[in-house]
């Protein structure tokens, strides 16, 4: 009994250490997050693993070092979301460079923000189109100034900078009344005029004028506290903040985020699109399945796979695409001609893409924004396509690589490249469409074929008029 009692006593005496050392392992690090390049919904997943590890660990501070000219506003508005759940650890936005667009939602979503000399903070009008140059629309831009307004009245921020960081038709000044300084909107001050006598009330100076963005250096947001200090670099800010004696925890993504950034990203996805797309058109234009129809699989596979892992793309349009590809499928080798049921196959695609692209639940209700960056996209992507598609047409058939196809498929029918003279003049019958290019058979061989222009259905006569290198062509035995 006393050995039990002494065992017990002697694991409790050690308890307390036990706790200390936990505690000391729990709370002496400050996790910093990079917030660079542009911004979207793979960074937001990354933040969000960060974020969660920092608050589990009871981190020390949070810091977000920005250089940034912005992107997507909801991957931005996620991000904040997550800075908000990582309370009680305080977050604090380090400005290196530039902090733009969703990169000022950002550091509106910390706590505190800090720059460093020759920074800049602002520019958040919400843009649209190809080359990002057109002003979305006025519910977009209301949604956006929202959200920023809404974030720096939650973390103690001047409300009317935030809004004129969005919004080009405020008009701001800095006013003193009564010996107290405010920024107010024209609208705001004509109330205040109406309060207060005339000379009770002098305009300091004007911070942005009807027309223009808010864009602020460090000195002006220091000066307009929506800075607390300006400092050269992350040692000078540990410093001020007392946390250069804790151990620096460096945030980086991980392979698999890094990838799924990469599959995620604007150009990345638009050429899987244009690529996708491409490979459907060579493979409706060229019988069986080839290494065209292979390509587009494996590149919107990808698409979807990145898109689906940061939540953009559901099983619905999965679904779609499945859909999509096999009414494809149906129209290439059982339907004959090119009608309703390719129209919808390549359709049903296109849609799935789009709707991977767009980030609410809700495709009607989701904000413009988010409408036209989908639908910009998709279009670049199909405009490619068709660029690609007619240099494809032009050069694609004297290259090597496409020399070497043509002959293997002719090998593999059994007809060797001299062989094909043999058949010159020869009728025979299409045993698939030609749309210009199929097969047809002549002396019980299959050969692949091209029409000379128009397409042929199955089983119609044709004849040999042509042989070119690898290429058979053939018209219409009338």
């Amino acid at each position: 009994m006393k050995t039990k009692i002494l065992i017990i006593l002697f694991i409790f005496s050690f308890f307390p250490v036990f706790i200390l050392a936990r505690n000391s392992a729990q709370n002496n690090a400050v996790h910093i997050i990079p917030i660079k390049g542009t911004i979207e919904l793979g960074l937001s997943g990354v933040v969000k693993r960060a974020v969660k590890e920092a608050k589990e660990k009871q981190a020390k501070a949070i810091i977000l070092e920005i250089d940034t000219y912005g992107g997507r506003v909801d991957a931005a508005d996620e991000i904040c979301g997550f800075l908000k759940s990582a309370e009680p650890v305080p977050t604090i936005a380090f400005v290196a460079e530039e902090a733009w667009s969703a990169g000022a939602l950002i550091a509106l979503g910390c706590k505190e923000i800090y720059m460093s000399p020759g920074s800049s903070i602002g520019a958040a009008e919400p843009r649209v189109g190809m080359d990002g140059k057109e002003t979305a629309d006025e519910k977009s831009v209301s949604a956006v100034r929202a959200k920023f307004k809404s974030l720096a009245s939650e973390n103690g921020y001047p409300v009317n900078i935030a809004q004129g960081m969005v919004d080009k038709d405020l008009e701001i000044k800095k006013i003193k009344i009564k010996g107290e300084e405010f920024i107010l909107t024209s609208e705001e001050l004509d109330e205040k005029k109406s309060q207060y006598k005339e000379n009770e009330i002098t305009t300091i100076k004007i911070i942005k004028q009807k027309g223009k963005l808010i864009t602020l250096s460090a000195d002006e947001a220091v000066e307009l506290k929506l800075a607390g200090k300006i400092v050269k670099n992350r040692e000078e800010l540990l410093s001020l903040k007392n946390l250069d004696k804790f151990e620096i925890v460096e945030i980086s993504p991980t392979w698999s985020e890094n990838l799924v950034r990469f599959l995620t990203g604007p150009i990345v996805s638009s050429f899987f699109i244009t690529l996708g797309f491409l490979g459907i058109i060579y493979e409706l234009m060229y019988p069986g399945w080839g290494i065209s129809g292979t390509i587009a699989l494996v590149c919107l596979s990808l698409f979807f796979w990145g898109h689906y892992l940061i939540g953009m793309a559901e099983w619905f349009e999965i679904l779609l695409l499945v859909i999509g590809v096999i009414l494809l499928s149906l129209e290439l080798f059982v339907v004959p001609g090119f009608g309703i049921t390719g129209i919808s196959g390549i359709t049903l695609i296109a849609v799935s893409i789009f709707l991977a692209m767009v980030k609410h639940p809700n495709p009607l209700k989701a904000p413009k924004i988010e409408l036209w960056s989908a639908f910009y996209t998709l279009s670049w992507s199909v405009i490619l396509v068709f660029a690609g598609f007619a240099a494809g047409v032009k050069f694609l058939p004297e290259t090597k690589l496409w020399k070497k196809i043509v002959l293997s498929s002719g090998e593999e029918s059994g007809v060797t490249r001299d062989a094909f003279q043999n058949y010159l003049g020869k009728t025979g019958k299409t045993v698939s469409i030609l749309r210009p290019s199929g097969r047809a058979i002549f002396d019980d061989k299959i050969l692949d074929v091209l029409s000379d222009g128009e397409f042929i259905d199955k089983d119609k006569q044709v004849k040999v008029v042509k042989i070119d290198g690898n290429k058979v062509v053939v018209a219409k035995d009338i």
